[in-house]
C-alpha cells in the first residue's frame, strides 16, 4: 500500500502533455486502443473475503500491474503481473500464501468496426513450483451508444494451467460518464468449466483527473462453485503521451 501511494504522488504531480486527439480513458482503464506510440500504465488492489465461509477468517490481498503500448493506430501489446496473498484460519491455525500468482502477454487488435480480437499467454507456478502455461483468446465489442454511455461485451475461452478443457469467459458492462469527470461502471462477469464456475458483479466510480490519468474504486460481490465472497478494488490508469501529438 506505501508503494501503492508514493507512485499515485509521483503521477499526480508529473508534467503532463495534451492528449486532446486521443479518445478519453472511458470503460475500465480504455476504450478501444490506447494510440499509435502511446504507453498506459494501470495499478490495481483488490481485497475479496468470504461470506459465511466454513473457516472463520477466508480473504485474499492482491495485486496488478499492466503495461500496453500502441504499437500501431489498432494493435496494443500488453504485459502484466499479478500477485496475491491469502490468508485461511483452519483448526485453529492461521495459514498464509503468498506469490507471483501469474505473469502474461499479449496483444489487442482490431478485426472490424467496433470489434477487436484479444489474445493472451501466461505463466505461473503451482504448489509444487512447476511452472504452468495458460492461454486466453477474446472477441471484444465496444460501442458508445451516446456521448455519455459506452457498452462492452466480451467473450473467449481460456485454457488455465496446462489443463486441456478450456473455460468460457465473458464479461458486459456499462459506462455512464454524466457528468465528466466523474463515471459509473457496472459490470458482470465469470466463466465457466467443468473446474470453474464463478460469477462476479460489481459497480465502480471513476474520476478524471486529467485526460491521461484516471482512478477507479469498485466494490462487488461473487459466486463461486456456491461460495460468496465480497471484494472492493482500486484501480490507478496513467497515459504517457508523446509529445508529436501536441503537433497534430
Amino acid at each position: 500500500m506505501k508503494a501503492y501511494l508514493i507512485f499515485f504522488s509521483l503521477v499526480l504531480f508529473s508534467a503532463r502533455v495534451s492528449a486532446q486527439q486521443l479518445q478519453p480513458l472511458v470503460f475500465s482503464g480504455g476504450k478501444n486502443f490506447v494510440g499509435k506510440n502511446v504507453i498506459q500504465v494501470e495499478y490495481g488492489l483488490n481485497f475479496e473475503r468470504q461470506i459465511n465461509s466454513i473457516n472463520k477468517i477466508d480473504q485474499q490481498v492482491s495485486q496488478y500491474g499492466l503495461v500496453k503500448y500502441g504499437a500501431l493506430k489498432n494493435l496494443d501489446l500488453s504485459f502484466s503481473y499479478n500477485f496475491t496473498r491469502e490468508q485461511t484460519f483452519v483448526s485453529d491455525q492461521m495459514r498464509r500464501a503468498n506469490g507471483l500468482s501469474n505473469v502474461t502477454a499479449g496483444f489487442k487488435t482490431k478485426i472490424a468496426p467496433n470489434y477487436s480480437l484479444k489474445s493472451d499467454v501466461g505463466f505461473s507456478k503451482n504448489e509444487l513450483g512447476k511452472l504452468l502455461g495458460s492461454f486466453q483468446i477474446l472477441g471484444i465489442s465496444e460501442h458508445s451508444i451516446d456521448s455519455f454511455l459506452a457498452w462492452e461485451n466480451n467473450l473467449g475461452l481460456n485454457w488455465r494451467n496446462g489443463e486441456p478443457q478450456a473455460n468460457l469467459v465473458y464479461l458486459s458492462g456499462l459506462t455512464f460518464t454524466v457528468p465528466y469527470p466523474l463515471d459509473i461502471i457496472f459490470e458482470f462477469y465469470g466463466q465457466y468449466g467443468e473446474l470453474a464456475w464463478n460469477n462476479y458483479a460489481n459497480i465502480g466510480v471513476g474520476h478524471y483527473f486529467n485526460a491521461d490519468l484516471m482512478l477507479e474504486a469498485y466494490v462487488g460481490y461473487g459466486n463461486t462453485l456456491n461460495q460468496q465472497s465480497a471484494f472492493c478494488s482500486v484501480n490507478l490508469y496513467w497515459r504517457l503521451v508523446p509529445s508529436s501529438y501536441n503537433e497534430k
